[in-house]
């Protein structure tokens, strides 16, 4: 495979990993060249070529070494799973809401019970439980649902699904910041998960599809947003602001290398804290 669409391959592996977003500084040249074992001179084509299709733009670093930044709006020449991050990352924030419901309901009510991930829920919904920062809290939350939608065992609905991690991840983070006590709102979210999977795993799926359509919409209602907003978006979410205005700040490897900040208690989650306790 030449070098360009494996360095692409990964790119899409990445992102629907959560391991990379759009926009994002890479490794330089020397780093990407190391990581692929290719000579120097060979990434830097390589480089030049995503550059030129559009996906990447490239800017000199210290040292002569080439900086490439994922653009947030890659071309039409972008692979296909590329493309449909994008998608997902530009579409109103009602249609992701309503993919949300049409593929978790769809996955409830046909779900098998060799299908469902007994383990993978519990583990997660354990997790939960613990003394987490908001962004950990918000990523586990998009694994249980994405887990969810495996139970129907429709490895298409899965992958689908699953391209919307970060869209679905950026929203329900910022909706944070329209939740009169985010300690109540947690809560009931732990509570719900539970119900859902007592649920399906007492065999009643229509009840389980029930119940995540009202747990996905309920979350608008709470926060006083309303998603048919034309303004509300995931892309730009000025109509679900004060929160979440920032994410990682990564520097991406190839997947199982993923080098990030440490992923405490962010200050913007002690500030959001803070004025809970304030308001109280």
């Amino acid at each position: 495979m030449a070098t360009h669409r494996e360095v692409l391959q990964w790119l899409e592996n990445e992102l629907f990993d959560a391991n990379l977003v759009l926009g994002q500084r890479l490794p330089t040249d020397k780093d990407l060249a190391a990581i692929f074992r290719v000579s120097r001179n060979s990434m830097r084509e390589t480089l030049k070529i995503l550059e030129a299709q559009g996906i990447v733009k490239l800017f000199e670093g210290p040292h002569r070494s080439i900086l490439p930044i994922l653009v947030r709006e890659p071309a039409a020449s972008a692979g296909p799973a590329l493309q449909l991050h994008i998608a997902t990352s530009q579409h109103p924030l009602r249609d992701i809401v309503q993919t949300r419901v049409m593929l978790e309901t769809s996955a409830l009510e046909n779900a098998e019970k060799h299908s469902i991930p007994r383990e993978e829920l519990h583990a997660i919904m354990a997790q939960m439980d613990e003394d987490l920062g908001l962004k950990q809290f918000h990523h586990l939350y998009v694994s249980f649902h994405i887990a969810l939608v495996k139970a129907g065992g429709n490895a298409v609905n899965a992958a689908l699904f699953t391209a919307l991690r970060d869209s679905i991840y950026e929203y329900t983070l910022a909706l944070v910041g329209h939740v009169p006590l985010w300690s109540t709102t947690s809560s009931r979210i732990r509570a719900e998960h539970r119900a859902i999977v007592g649920a399906l795993e007492a065999g009643d799926h229509n009840l389980a599809a029930r119940l995540v359509a009202e747990h996905i919409t309920y979350q608008y209602e709470e926060a006083g947003v309303d998603p048919d907003d034309s303004r509300a978006s995931v892309a730009e979410p000025r109509s679900l602001d004060r929160v979440a205005s920032s994410r990682d700040k990564r520097t991406a490897t190839p997947r199982g290398r993923s080098v990030t900040e440490q992923d405490g208690r962010p200050e913007q989650d002690e500030e959001l804290d803070a004025d809970r306790r304030a308001s109280a």
